[in-house]
């Protein structure tokens, strides 16, 4: 096989990146982390698609694009997943990308719109589909599980900053 081989790739780019005038690192999301230069490189590359994804930078959490349909499109998969990031189940780190979008409120009493979805693995889905834990929305873009037995824990949508630091810090050493 000759040639570049198309792929399609998330990559999350500070705007200071992109435009050249920081050097933070950059992630794809459940692989790791690229350099600020890397990240240019791909971006560049002929065939290349920017999609923009706005973030609050008060809270670092993805703002929310309500939209709404019969089943979900791939805008809102892809929403849905870019807002949770991982798995919202307790202590769970599967990427979203690898996970259902849930109806929080079944439907048809729930509509099909990205304020009703989270991303759950299959194991989480089930646990809150079968009614062995319970999940419920709560301030601050927070999911609260709860066991059987009553325990709960609440998790929260991915925080876009994390491990990128300020315009101007040094890149990660690799």
């Amino acid at each position: 096989m000759t040639g570049d081989a198309a792929a399609r790739v998330w990559l999350v780019v500070p705007f200071e990146v992109a435009t050249g005038h920081s050097d933070a690192a950059c992630e794809l999301p459940g692989h790791g982390w690229v350099t600020a230069a890397h990240a240019r490189e791909l971006m560049i590359r002929p065939g290349s698609v920017w999609q923009t994804l706005p973030v609050d930078l008060r809270d670092g959490q993805a703002i929310n694009r309500p939209t709404q349909a019969y089943r979900p499109t791939m805008a809102m998969v892809e929403h849905v997943r870019a807002v949770d990031g991982t798995c919202r189940g307790p202590d769970c780190t599967t990427p979203a990308t690898r996970c259902d979008l849930d109806h929080e409120i079944p439907w048809p009493a729930g509509e099909t719109a990205v304020t009703n979805f989270y991303a759950k693995e299959r194991r989480h889905h089930n646990l809150k589909t079968h009614q062995v834990w319970t999940s419920t929305p709560v301030a601050d873009g927070g999911l609260q599980w709860t066991t059987l037995t009553g325990r709960t824990h609440t998790t929260y949508p991915k925080d876009w900053r994390e491990g990128i630091g300020p315009p101007g810090d040094d890149p990660p050493p690799f």
